[in-house]
C-alpha cells in the first residue's frame, strides 16, 4: 500500500511543464467495441511512455467521468515532448489517430476530445492532506506547506486559507 502524507503539503516543480488531458465519450452503445478498442491503444501508449525515460512522459491518471465517458491527465516535461511523441510515425499515437481516421471517422459514435495546458515555472499551486502522492505530487517533489515559500495570488505576508 502507498503510503498516506498525513500532513499538510505541496508540490513543487522546477520549469515548465504540460498538462494535457484527454478522453473518450461513448455516444452510440453499438460503438463500444471501439470504445474498448481505443481504450487498449492509450493503455499501450502509456506502457511505451513510461518505459522511456526520455520520452518527456512524467506520467497520468485516469479520471472517470461515467458509464460511457473517462479520461486522462497526463503530465509531460515539456510541449516539444509531447509534440514529438504525438507526430512520430515510429510511436503508438500516429497508428492509433490512423485507426480512429479509419475506423471512426465522423460518424458520431466515439466522440474524442482533448485540452492542452503549458504551465510556465511557478505559475500553479497544489494542496495534499491525507493523500498519496499524487499528480503534480508524485511527478514533482513533496514538501510540507510550512516549507513552501510560492504562493499564488498571495503576497509574501498573506497566509493562505485553511481548507483542510
Amino acid at each position: 500500500m502507498v503510503p498516506i502524507n498525513r500532513e499538510r503539503m505541496v508540490a513543487e516543480i522546477d520549469g515548465e511543464y504540460v498538462v494535457y488531458i484527454n478522453g473518450m465519450r461513448l455516444n452510440k452503445l453499438r460503438a463500444l467495441p471501439k470504445y474498448l478498442r481505443a481504450g487498449l491503444k492509450a493503455a499501450k501508449m502509456f506502457e511505451q511512455l513510461e518505459a522511456d525515460p526520455d520520452s518527456g512522459f512524467l506520467g497520468y491518471l485516469p479520471a472517470y467521468m461515467s458509464l460511457r465517458s473517462g479520461a486522462a491527465i497526463q503530465y509531460w516535461r515539456s510541449l516539444d515532448d509531447i509534440k514529438r511523441f504525438a507526430q512520430d510515425p515510429n510511436d503508438l499515437h500516429v497508428p492509433a489517430w490512423q485507426w480512429y481516421d479509419e475506423e471512426v471517422g465522423n460518424d458520431g459514435e466515439l466522440g474524442f476530445w482533448a485540452e492542452l495546458y503549458v504551465v510556465k515555472d511557478g505559475s500553479f499551486e497544489t494542496f495534499y492532506r491525507n493523500m498519496p502522492p499524487t499528480g503534480f505530487g508524485e511527478h514533482g517533489s513533496l514538501v510540507p506547506m510550512g516549507d513552501h515559500h510560492r504562493r499564488l495570488g498571495l503576497s509574501d505576508t498573506e497566509t493562505p486559507p485553511r481548507n483542510g
